[in-house]
C-alpha cells in the first residue's frame, strides 16, 4: 500500500500501524523454508526499515476507528489522525474449541515456535490438511519428526484442488512416513505437541465496531474502497469486486495481498487501475513444487496434462466450458502460460488443454 502510494507520486506522510512488532515480512516462507531452516529470519523482510517511505508504528494494536473524526485509537492509549485510511488487518488462525494450548501458525512468533518444538521433540500431531497443515507435515518430517495429521475431508486440500490432486499429496505424504487420517469425523484424544491448521478467518472486528459494510470480509470495490468515504480496506480481510470474474472474491494469499494492496495504495493517492489480476500461489512440500493460479471458484469438469500422479502434471479447472483455474505439479510452466490465458479471457480446447506438446501462448497472438 505505501509503495502504491509512493509510486503514484503521493508526497504526503504515511503512518503503518502493526500489532506485531517485526517490520513488515513475507509470511509464504514460515511453513516452508524458515522451519527448514534454508530462509533464515533475517531473509523474510519486504524491505529495510529505512526503504519504506513511512513511519512504523510497531507493536500498536488499533482498537477503534472514529469514521467521522477520522481518528485510529490505539491499545496504548495514543490516537492517530488520518485523511485517508486503509485498514489491512489481514487475518487470523481459525481455533477448536477444546484444543486452547494447541499452536498455530500465522505470524513470525508463531513460527518461531513450531520451529523450537521441531527442534526439541520427535513427534507432532496436526489437525487440518490444508496448506499450513501439509507444508508444516513435510517440513517437520524433513526434520525427523513423525507427523500424524488428521482431516475432516477425503482427501487433502480437496475443497481448492479437488479429490484427484488431494489423493495424489496424500499418498507423497504417506509415502515420506506421514500417519494420515481423512475422513476423520471426530478427533482422537491426543498426547503431545498439537498444531491446528484448519484455516483462517478475516480480521474484521475493527471495521464491524465502525460500521463498515462486512460480508465475510470488508466489503469493499475495484479500487478497495469501504462504505465509508476516505475509507479503503486492502488484503485478505477485503472482499474485493473483481473486474475479472465480475464478482466479488476473498482470497487469503500473499501475493494477491501484496499486488491488491499496492493498487489500493495508487487508488488512495487519487489515481491507478480497478486490480483485476488472475490470483496465484505457491506451495512447497519434500520435493513437491505445486503451484495453483485462480480464484478457487467452483469448477465442474477437469482436464489433465500428462499423467496425474507422475510429475510434472498439470490439471485444468473448469466450470460451464471455461477455464477457471489450472493447478501444476512441477509444472509452473504450464501455471504461469495458463494465468496469462485466463487474464487475457483467451479460449483453450480441451485438446489443448490436455496435450503437453502444445504451447499455450500460442492462443495469445
Amino acid at each position: 500500500m505505501a509503495a502504491g502510494l509512493r509510486d503514484a507520486k503521493f508526497d504526503g506522510w504515511i503512518t503503518l500501524i502493526g500489532a506485531e512488532p517485526e517490520p513488515p515480512y513475507e509470511r509464504p516462507h514460515l511453513s516452508k523454508g524458515y522451519l527448514l531452516g534454508s530462509v533464515p529470519r533475517e531473509k523474510l523482510w519486504l524491505r529495510p526499515r529505512d526503504q519504506y517511505g513511512a513511519e512504523l508504528m510497531l507493536g500498536e494494536t488499533a482498537v477503534e476507528l472514529e469514521l467521522a473524526a477520522r481518528e485510529v485509537h490505539l491499545a496504548s492509549g495514543r490516537s492517530v489522525s488520518w485523511d485517508v485510511l486503509c485498514i489491512a488487518t489481514g487475518s487470523e488462525a481459525r481455533r477448536l474449541e477444546g484444543f486452547e494450548d494447541a499452536l498455530h501458525l500465522r505470524e513470525l512468533s508463531d513460527a518461531g515456535e513450531v520451529l523450537r518444538l521441531l527442534e526439541t521433540r520427535s513427534e507432532l500431531h496436526i489437525v487440518g490438511a490444508g496448506f499450513i497443515g501439509c507444508e508444516v507435515a513435510a517440513a517437520a518430517t524433513q526434520r525427523g519428526c513423525r507427523v500424524h495429521v488428521y482431516e475432516a475431508l477425503e482427501q487433502p486440500l480437496a475443497r481448492v484442488l479437488g479429490p484427484e490432486v488431494g489423493a495424489y499429496l496424500a499418498a507423497v505424504h504417506r509415502a515420506h512416513g506421514v500417519e494420515l487420517q481423512l475422513g476423520v469425523a471426530r478427533l482422537p484424544p491426543l498426547s503431545g505437541p498439537v498444531l491446528v491448521a484448519v484455516g483462517s478467518r478475516p480480521r474484521t472486528e475493527l471495521a464491524e465496531r465502525a460500521g463498515l459494510g462486512v460480508d465475510r470480509g470488508i466489503e469493499v470495490d475495484e479500487i478497495g474502497r469501504t462504505s465509508a468515504p476516505g475509507a479503503f480496506a486492502a488484503g485478505d480481510v477485503t472482499r474485493f469486486h473483481s473486474p475479472l470474474y465480475g464478482t466479488s472474491i476473498r482470497v487469503e494469499h500473499f501475493q494477491t495481498a501484496q499486488r491488491q494492496g499496492y493498487a489500493v495504495g495508487r487508488a488512495m493517492a487519487g489515481g491507478g487501475e480497478p486490480y483485476d489480476e488472475v490470483p496465484w500461489f505457491w506451495s512447497d512440500q519434500y520435493d513437491v513444487n505445486l503451484q495453483y493460479a485462480g480464484a478457487g471458484l467452483p469448477w465442474d469438469e477437469i482436464v489433465v496434462r500428462g499423467e496425474l500422479g507422475r510429475p510434472p502434471f498439470a490439471v485444468f479447472y473448469m466450470a460451464g466450458g471455461k477455464l477457471v483455474g489450472v493447478a501444476g505439479v512441477n509444472d509452473h510452466h504450464t501455471v504461469g502460460r495458463a494465468r496469462h490465458v485466463m487474464q487475457r479471457r483467451a479460449e483453450l480446447t480441451r485438446e489443448q488443454m490436455a496435450d503437453p506438446g502444445f504451447d499455450l501462448r500460442r492462443v495469445l497472438t
